[in-house]
Formats: C-alpha cells, sequence, structure tokens
C-alpha cells in the first residue's frame, strides 16, 4: 500500500502531462503569427512547468490538475461529436471555445466552488443499534479526520463541541487524525482543551491516525509524546492498544494499522468483560471479520473521509484499501460504522462525501 502511494501518482501525472501539452499546444494557435516551432516548444515547457507546480498528485495542485485533465477529455468527446454532426466543419464558436479551454476552466471552477462549500458544511449523523449487553441505553458521540487547521479553526471546534455537550453523550470517541502535519502547536493545545471539558459520564476517549502523530514531515510542530502528553493533562483518554473497563461498558482502542507493534484485536478483547457491550475505536476499517469474530460489538472507524475527492473512495473500496469506504454495515454480531470524517486532509475541498460528526444511540435491545 506504500508502495502504491507513491507509484500512483507518478502513473497518473504521465497522461496528465502528455494533455497538458497537446493542450498548450492548441491553445497557442489563438495567438496569431506563433511559428510552429516555437508554438510546439512553448507548449512542452508551460506542460513541463504545470506538471512540476501540481506534484505532488495528491496535493492542492495536482487535485485541479486532474479534475482538468478530466473536464478536458469531456470536451474531447463533445469536439469529436461536434465535428462528427457538422461533417467536419467546426462552428467558428465552438471553435474557439474549444482551443481556449474557457468550458474546461469553467467547469472545474464549478465543481471546487462546490467542493469547498462542502467542505465548510458539518452535518450531524446519527445511527441507532440495539444489543442485549448494555442494562441502560448509551450515547456516544463520534469526531473523526479533524485535520485540525484545514477547514476548521479551533473556534469553529468549539461550537460543535458545545453542541454534543448540549446532547449528553456517554463518551465522546475520537477516531484519529484529528490533528496533522499542519496542525500548529498552538492549535493542537487548544483543541485538546476543549475536548477535554466536554461533559460526559465516562469521558473522552482518543486513538491515533496515520498522520497524528507527524510521520510524514521532517520538522515537526510537536513530538507524538508531547500531543499525547497534552491531551492526558487536559483529562483525555489516549488510548493505544488498551482496554478501559467501565461500568457496563469496554472501551478498546487499537493503535493505527500503520503500526507495526500493534496487538491483534483478540488480545485487547480477552481484557475486558465479555458480558459488556465492547466498542473499539480503531482509525482504519480493516480487519473487520477478525475484530467481529473476536467479540466486538461496536466498531468506530474513520480514515477513508467517504472519499474525500469523487471517486477515490469506492476507487480505494474496490482495490482493497480499506474495507469499507462509509456508513454502516453489520458483521455477524459486530455493527460497524465509518464515519466521513468532521473535516478532510491537504486542502478545502470535498468534492466527494460530507463533513460530519456522528451520535450512536445504542438501544437495550
Amino acid at each position: 500500500m506504500h508502495l502504491a502511494f507513491f507509484v500512483i501518482p507518478v502513473i497518473v501525472m504521465v497522461p496528465i502531462l502528455i494533455y497538458l501539452y497537446i493542450w498548450f499546444n492548441r491553445f497557442l494557435t489563438l495567438i496569431p503569427g506563433i511559428s510552429d516551432r516555437l508554438r510546439h516548444g512553448l507548449a512542452a515547457l508551460l506542460a513541463t512547468a504545470a506538471a512540476y507546480l501540481c506534484w505532488p498528485i495528491y496535493r492542492t495542485g495536482g487535485v485541479v490538475i486532474s479534475h482538468f485533465l478530466v473536464a478536458g477529455l469531456l470536451m474531447e468527446f463533445i469536439h469529436f461529436a461536434v465535428k462528427k454532426k457538422n461533417h467536419g466543419e467546426i462552428p467558428k464558436i465552438w471553435s474557439f471555445l474549444y482551443r481556449s479551454g474557457i468550458l474546461s476552466v469553467a467547469i472545474v471552477a464549478a465543481v471546487f466552488l462546490y467542493g469547498y462549500i462542502n467542505m465548510q458544511t458539518v452535518y450531524e449523523r446519527n445511527y441507532e443499534i440495539a444489543s442485549e449487553k448494555v442494562q441502560r441505553d448509551m450515547k456516544f458521540a463520534v469526531i473523526s479526520d479533524l485535520h485540525l487547521g484545514t477547514n476548521m479553526d479551533t473556534d469553529k471546534l468549539s461550537g460543535y463541541l458545545d453542541g454534543i455537550s448540549s446532547k449528553t453523550p456517554d463518551a465522546l470517541l475520537l477516531a484519529g487524525d484529528i490533528f496533522d502535519e499542519n496542525t500548529t502547536r498552538d492549535e493542537m493545545m487548544r483543541a485538546a482543551e476543549l475536548f477535554g471539558q466536554v461533559k460526559t459520564a465516562f469521558g473522552t476517549y482518543y486513538v491515533l491516525g496515520n498522520h497524528d502523530p507527524n510521520h510524514y514531515v521532517t520538522e515537526k510542530q510537536y513530538t507524538e509524546e508531547e500531543m499525547c502528553q497534552t491531551l492526558s493533562e487536559a483529562g483525555v483518554h489516549v488510548l493505544q492498544d488498551e482496554t478501559v473497563v467501565l461500568e457496563g461498558l469496554n472501551i478498546i482502542g487499537r493503535r493505527d494499522a500503520s503500526s507495526a507493534s500493534r496487538l491483534e484485536t483478540k488480545e485487547l478483547t480477552a481484557q475486558g468483560k465479555p458480558s459488556q457491550l465492547t466498542l473499539l475505536i480503531d482509525h482504519q476499517p480493516l480487519g473487520l471479520q477478525a475484530n467481529a469474530d473476536a467479540g466486538v460489538d461496536l466498531q468506530i472507524s474513520g480514515h477513508t473521509h467517504a472519499g474525500q475527492i469523487w471517486p477515490t473512495g469506492k476507487l480505494m473500496e474496490l482495490l482493497g484499501v480499506s474495507e469499507m469506504n462509509y456508513g454502516y454495515k453489520r458483521i455477524d454480531t459486530m455493527n460497524t460504522i465509518v464515519t466521513s470524517g468532521i473535516g478532510g486532509w491537504g486542502y478545502a475541498i470535498r468534492t466527494g462525501g460530507h463533513c460530519e460528526y456522528v451520535m450512536i444511540d445504542v438501544r437495550k435491545a
């Protein structure tokens, strides 16, 4: 999977570079008096510069140029249809629109405007499940994949946490990637304070995602140890392959799947009381059948963002990178919920899925 993270962008960049050359070459035909040799040279130079600016492909520039490629290919199909309908003759107005690329730019702008608005809109997603293991109804609030600083600051986060507190959940579950490489130290410390202030019966529980420890940068704003200590001092329980046995509830927090040293789920469920509801927080929705076999009653995951950029979510699910993209699934006796997250990574754009926090009501069967 880690190799694919680097190989796939290189493969994707090849057709993008070729199309950029074709597009610039065609665009430059609108400039009168330019020689063919100069036009080809400029097109190659501009295509290379654009490809360099949009590397790596999963950053903002790469996402923009990838959408431009798709829009451009759509224009190619339309151009083919127009040419065929007019028996090879191209109307002047369409010729200008096609060569200038105005429509491709407009399509990309519209998609990203929607993506920005979608990223700024946070929904409350509600689930209700039943269990014979609870002696009373329980309620859990879930926040995942905030990536603090991308689309939300701590003031906005505080408003959502106030709303969650007003619903009096039994526990607040933070399912990883609350912070990432771009979260500042001040943002991390303020958010930890806010999480610790949420009023619940059992407290706030935090598992680390793949971005929380800042593995992907060399110059870190803070270390993993400093982050965990700050959270703990604020009253947040950081669980790293740990089982907490409460009255009527077992809460398990796993290390992220990127950790080579994490324990098997069955080792963790063995530390709880089997007669109580066993709730597992695991950032990535992997090993679902093994977790069900280990006696988990409710698994909470995030990580996928429900496909932040369409159609990556479904592609990752089809390729087996994630076993679930989004939503609810029952596996044997285990209820599995994968949230799209309250934010997103890298850029404040979301063309796939939506932002949400989750409220789960567990009713006595």
